[in-house]
């Protein structure tokens, strides 16, 4: 049976039909609003390094710390969550690619990608206060007795972790989920009681 005009309208109309982009392509401003906060992050985060305080001889460090600490604090905390935002477009980026590729975007996605570098920003920054809190830990060859996050060698490690942080933002919020329920649990519920 051959589809009449009514029948084509109702299908152009349909839900379906409105989401998907006739040629499944991710649409062109989402594209250039992940590359062009990308390439801004990216031109932030070497401000940031290149602006950060730092000392060139570490002999004498402690005097250098109580002055600056709080200039590299916030310095480092802005760049956790550029980490972050950095992770959440590499991810985005490689979810263009791949509906790029297979040629099935569909117009629900696209707040995904635009609230995407966001979270990581947020799970970046989230990141940077659990491993100064010891919520999270790894360990450093650190001269500076626990603030390695005030030289330039210490802070890569936590940078790494909140590029990781911002990439994996779903997993990341989840597993804080997991860490707010085991803490905040009433203790019948832990025992298993109702």
């Amino acid at each position: 049976m051959k589809p009449t005009a009514l029948d084509l309208k109702k299908s152009e109309s349909s839900p379906e039909a409105q989401n998907k982009p006739a040629d499944g392509q991710p649409p062109k401003f989402l594209v250039f609003y992940v590359i062009g906060l990308f390439i801004g992050t990216v031109c932030v985060m070497a401000a940031l390094i290149y602006f950060i305080p730092h000392k060139t001889n570490l002999a004498d460090l402690e005097p250098f710390i109580q002055t600056e600490g709080r200039r590299i604090f916030i310095f480092t905390a802005a760049m956790m969550a550029g980490c972050g935002v950095l992770g959440g477009c590499l991810y985005d980026i490689r979810g263009l690619i791949k509906h790029s590729i297979n040629e099935d975007f569909e117009q629900r996605y696209s707040l995904s990608y635009v609230l995407r570098p966001i979270a990581g920003s947020l799970t970046g920054l989230i990141a940077f206060f659990l491993l100064l809190g010891g919520a999270l830990t790894f360990t450093t060859n650190d001269i500076t007795k626990g603030a390695g996050w005030t030289t330039f060698a210490g802070r890569m490690p936590y940078l790494a972790v909140g590029l990781l942080a911002g990439y994996s933002s779903q997993v990341f919020m989840m597993k804080l989920k997991d860490i707010a329920d085991a803490i905040f649990a009433p203790k019948n519920l832990k025992s298993g009681k109702k």
